[in-house]
């Protein structure tokens, strides 16, 4: 235990001194794996996918806020589609500038719990992103989570019909009936896809479930929202799949789901690490009210500092002074 305190310590050391170059190398590095993702899943050929494009883009996320990384992934998106057929571009480039729509009109704050989405799905653990959020999130953390299912499944749509389309280059040949039949057949099967209500679905509930319960007030609330939003996810993604005769990853949903929950549970370490052992009723008043509150102590990083705290702060009576007011420890 005293290990993970360390390494918040050290953490919050060097973040202090540190934090704006800590910010920036998250930030390239989101960047860098999106820009990559986006180019590699779709196949077209467009400036974007040349590497030391993807690095220069990069860079200029580096410095600059999460948002510009969305536009420039949209961008992204676009010249890809554009390189594959018409029908991409049309198809596509429709469906991510709504959801870009969307987002900067109701969850512009709101850009890493979109990017996380977006990477979570690409990397098949989705499940850690509504647990963290539910965890250390606001209500609105869902409407980026949702953009950013809609934008992975747009790509993972044109990527997998990309092949059987019209290519640009061959568009001017294309009778407009076969330019036509290519955009119903992609409207269709992204009106079809299955799997992206399922996913959509899944992991707003379990965002719900998380945030709800860790604002419970009752002992071991983040435990129990973290074993309720994992068990909830397991549950939902196997009785969907199922239910929608879809083709069942379960090796990657049982690892994405034992790594999301490694990953809460360290998050609940190291920022909501409280001591129920110790729990204390305490009675307060002011000039309007008087107060009956308990109070749960968080563990300290060792003995010592929790003696330091103790010292000075309690009485010989019980009483402790907040601001002026007594306190009386029952």
């Amino acid at each position: 235990m005293k290990g993970i305190y360390n390494i918040r310590t050290l953490f919050e050391k060097y973040y202090s001194e540190y934090g704006n170059y800590i910010d920036a190398a998250a930030k390239f590095v989101t960047a860098l794996i999106l820009f990559m993702q986006i180019n590699g899943r779709i196949g077209g050929k467009s400036i974007f996918g040349n590497i030391f494009v993807e690095l220069i883009l990069a860079l200029v996320c580096a410095i600059l806020p999460p948002n510009v990384m969305i536009v420039l992934a949209f961008v992204a998106a676009l010249l890809q589609f554009a390189s594959v057929s018409i029908a991409s571009l049309a198809v596509g480039g429709g469906v991510l500038l709504a959801v870009l729509l969307l987002y900067f009109a109701f969850a512009s704050r709101q850009a890493w719990a979109m990017l996380l989405t977006i990477l979570g799905l690409f990397f098949h653990v989705p499940c850690i992103v509504p647990i963290s959020f539910g965890l250390m999130g606001s209500t609105m953390s869902a409407a980026g989570m949702a953009a950013g299912t809609v934008f992975y499944y747009t790509l993972l749509t044109i990527g997998k019909l990309g092949g059987a389309s019209v290519d640009l280059a061959m568009a001017k040949q294309s009778t407009a009936e076969k330019i036509l039949a290519e955009l119903q057949t992609m409207i269709d099967t992204f009106l079809g896809e299955q799997e992206m209500i399922l996913m959509l679905v899944v992991l707003l509930a379990v965002f719900a479930v998380v945030f709800l319960a860790r604002r419970m007030a009752m002992k071991h609330a983040w435990k129990v929202a973290i074993a309720a939003g994992t068990v909830i996810y397991l549950v939902l993604m196997m009785a969907g799949y199922m239910m929608l005769h879809l083709e069942i990853g379960i090796l990657w949903i049982l690892i994405g789901t034992l790594i999301s929950a490694a990953v809460a549970f360290l998050l609940e370490q190291l920022f909501f690490n409280l001591d129920y052992r110790k729990i204390e009723n305490l009675q307060f008043e002011d000039n309007d009210y008087y107060y009956y509150v308990e109070a749960v102590p968080k563990r300290y990083r060792n003995d010592e500092d929790s003696q330091e705290m103790e010292a000075g702060r309690i009485d010989r009576k019980g009483r402790e002074h907040h601001d002026g007011h007594e306190t009386i420890h029952s």
